[in-house]
């Protein structure tokens, strides 16, 4: 059973990876130390910084599955509607997942795989989805999960249910959408803001490096484009701290 809390890159995509992000470190190290030593070090960088990576998949996987757990509300509500019984309508749902997203989707794996457990052993559909609620840490699969068991048990109506679990997924989807748009634009800000000073320390180095020089040839200087390194990191940290919103 899959921990969405968790991620693990396998040996293709790390090495993607450190090929991608190793050479930048390593042109920082150059720019700034004009050394293959310190280029070295700073591309040693890349592995502290895998963890930021992580946790940008573990939340990029985390959307996906809730944007195809929206989708399987719409389905379950069509198949409920139809007269269909809940294992049926998520037999359906999963069906209807695969042709969307693929098999391999998490979300069609996910819908298989209580499908498939429903089948063998009769388990609790309910008890089912809310350990996926559990395990994706998605809240209205959870909730969505609690009001079927309350329809079950007391025969409510388990269609509108659907339409307004879906109805609020797709509420908060849209508002996380409009959000992150507007800190796409803001990242954009500060990919420009940090270009600026490496693009002209670049320029200074290709057109006029004597004017530079001492920066790379005595101590004070290395110190100092250590420092002016440090805070340049420290300020992107910070920024991407800043709009980094939980939604």
């Amino acid at each position: 059973m899959t921990d969405y809390s968790r991620y693990k890159a396998g040996k293709q995509e790390r090495a993607r990876y450190y090929v991608s992000v190793c050479p930048l470190f390593a042109l920082l190290g150059i720019l700034f130390y004009r050394s293959i030593l310190m280029a070295a070090a700073c591309a040693c960088l890349s592995v502290p910084c895998e963890r930021f990576y992580t946790s940008w998949q573990i939340r990029r996987r985390k959307n996906a599955l809730q944007e195809g757990f929206r989708d399987a509300l719409y389905s379950l509500s069509a198949s409920v509607a139809a007269g269909r019984s809940m294992p049926a309508a998520l037999a359906d749902a999963a069906s209807a997942s695969e042709a969307s997203y693929g098999p391999d989707a998490d979300i069609t794996r996910e819908l298989r795989s209580i499908v498939e457990t429903y089948r063998s052993v009769h388990g609790d559909a309910a008890q089912l989805l809310t350990d996926l609620g559990r395990r994706s840490g998605i809240p209205e699969i959870g909730q969505f999960a609690s009001s079927y068991s309350i329809c079950r048990l007391c025969g409510g109506d388990l269609e509108a249910v659907c339409m307004r679990s879906a109805g609020l997924l797709l509420d908060r989807l849209s508002f996380r959408k409009e959000t992150e748009s507007l800190m796409a634009q803001k990242r954009l800000d500060i990919l420009l803001l940090v270009s600026l000073p490496l693009l002209m320390l670049a320029f200074l180095n290709l057109v006029s490096f004597d004017y530079i020089s001492v920066l790379y040839k005595t101590l004070v200087g290395r110190i100092v484009m250590t420092l002016c390194l440090l805070a340049m990191g420290g300020a992107v940290w910070w920024s991407i701290r800043i709009i980094d919103i939980e939604l």
